[in-house]
């Protein structure tokens, strides 16, 4: 038994490699650079003084100033309530309110009139150097495009590249009003230190699986090195069931309890993916993740397409997050989640963007529209799944995912993002529509993106952005010439 008290079963099915691994049809690119190609991937090795060690992922060491935000708007239940101040001191807010008190001086005041306080929006699952790999391959079947065109790239992908596209998928979310995101790929100790040059909060897993067993045996050290910074949370992140075996997924477990960190999973993401695992297993990947006492509510499980009745009923009485992509679902044609379903058995559903590569942009506004139009046209049904529900996905349902202590409330991390209002889609503009403008009818003019208290972007104005769009587009041309 494991700690859990879940029985370990042994069963035929092992890790796919080499000749069987073509048998299953994964569908997410950042999550298949498991071809022989991919073993060429180096580990970038962290060099000791390049972070700054802090108490905790919410502390608030060397973070932030003293500052007002003046007559915005914020959401109330539902509601736009106009001409409220913010107060921030040291990295979390001090007061919200009409009669918050200004106390930061002039230089640290930002007008908010005809803006929207909204906090931070968490994209639950992506693999954002993959950036670099935007347009790249679009409109081809799943396997030809992975084989043909992602895996041979991927094999050439340098500490160097990773650097320049995290900070270009960064630029990205900062301008979309993302301040946090759960990541797994490569050269996750660049991927950190670029992430936090750029000022974000991340939840970082190296991808592990068996063909790999160097990034495995840096599993651990990994979360030594991170666990207690600022921003960026160290995980666990066994890339799927048909690519760990068991002894791969036990260590990921006993390192996620021993370091009470979180665990990242691809599960159940394209039809033919969990017919051959049953074929294989006599299983379910949720049924054989439960067999081994893996599923908890410390897992964030990417995708959860193809799902029997006994795995919605899994996930939800384990507390499992489900991170639903559903534009990269429905670009590579995986299906349609069952997020009624999974809804309904009281699952907890967070929203992610998967990769640039399949997605593919990194946006969680758009990421809210399509899951809610696809949900109801999948349905027949246009009363499921209302702007607020797809709201709470991006935000509430995220800070509880990732234990966030977010939102517009004394006391909770500054951490949020002022939304232009003078955009031709927030009109007409009442007091009662603003959240299915939010989810609905946004473009963009996220205007001003802070996190822990820190100016991200001001008037649109990112330092260094000029800089970071030239690297990473020298970095792709040298990336496809090799």
């Amino acid at each position: 038994m494991n700690s859990r008290g879940a029985v370990h079963h042994r069963f035929p099915c092992r890790t796919l490699r080499f000749g069987r691994w073509s048998e299953f049809k994964t569908g997410a690119v950042g999550r298949l650079a498991t071809s022989a190609r991919a073993v060429l991937l180096e580990p970038v090795l962290f060099k000791p003084g390049d972070q700054d060690r802090c108490k905790s992922f919410n502390g608030d060491a060397g973070r932030g100033e003293i500052m007002l935000i003046k007559d915005v708007s914020i959401m109330e239940d539902g509601r736009l309530l106009r001409d409220v101040n913010i107060a921030i001191d040291g990295g979390r807010i001090s007061g919200v309110g009409p009669g918050v008190a200004d106390e930061s001086g002039d230089d640290s005041v930002i007008d908010g009139s005809g803006k929207l306080a909204i906090p931070g929006l968490v994209n639950a699952h992506t693999h954002l150097a993959m950036t670099l790999f935007r347009g790249y391959a679009d409109d081809m079947e799943l396997m030809p495009w992975l084989q043909e065109k992602i895996w041979p790239l991927e094999a050439k992908l340098t500490a160097e590249d990773i650097h320049w596209g995290v900070k270009l998928g960064c630029l990205e979310m900062i301008r979309s009003g993302i301040t946090c995101y759960n990541d797994m790929y490569y050269f996750m100790d660049e991927t950190a230190r670029a992430t936090k040059e750029m000022g974000l909060r991340a939840v970082l897993s190296g991808v592990l699986f068996d063909m790999r067993p160097d990034l495995i045996e840096d599993a651990e050290p990994f979360i030594k090195r991170w666990k207690g910074d600022d921003l960026i949370v160290p995980a666990v992140g066994p890339h799927a069931v048909y690519t760990c075996s068991e002894e791969t997924l036990s260590l990921a477990l006993e390192l996620a309890d021993k370091y009470e960190v979180m665990l990242h999973i691809h599960l159940s993401e394209t039809r033919s993916e969990v017919e051959s695992f049953e074929k294989n297993c006599s299983k379910s990947p949720v049924e054989y993740l439960d067999s081994l006492g893996f599923l908890s509510d410390r897992v964030v499980a990417a995708h959860c397409v193809w799902l029997s009745e006994r795995d919605i009923s899994i996930i939800a009485e384990r507390g499992v997050n489900v991170a639903h992509c559903s534009i990269s679902n429905h670009k590579l044609a995986s299906g349609v989640a069952p997020l009624d379903q999974l809804a309904r058995a009281g699952a907890n559903i967070c929203l992610g963007t998967d990769g640039a590569s399949s997605n593919n942009s990194i946006n969680l506004f758009q990421e809210m529209k399509t899951t809610a139009i696809a949900q109801k046209c999948a349905h027949s049904r246009p009363d499921l799944f209302g702007a607020g529900e797809v709201w709470k996905m991006a935000t509430e349902n995220a800070y509880a995912a990732f234990r966030l202590d977010l939102g517009l409330r004394a006391g909770a991390l500054a951490d949020l993002a002022l939304i232009d209002l003078r955009k031709p889609w927030f009109f007409p503009l009442t007091e009662d529509n603003i959240v299915s403008h939010l989810v609905y009818s946004t473009q963009g003019g996220v205007d001003t993106t802070i996190v822990g208290g820190k100016v991200l972007m001001e008037g649109g104005i990112i330092p260094g952005e000029e800089e970071i769009l030239d690297r990473a587009q020298q970095q792709f041309d040298d990336l496809v010439a090799r």
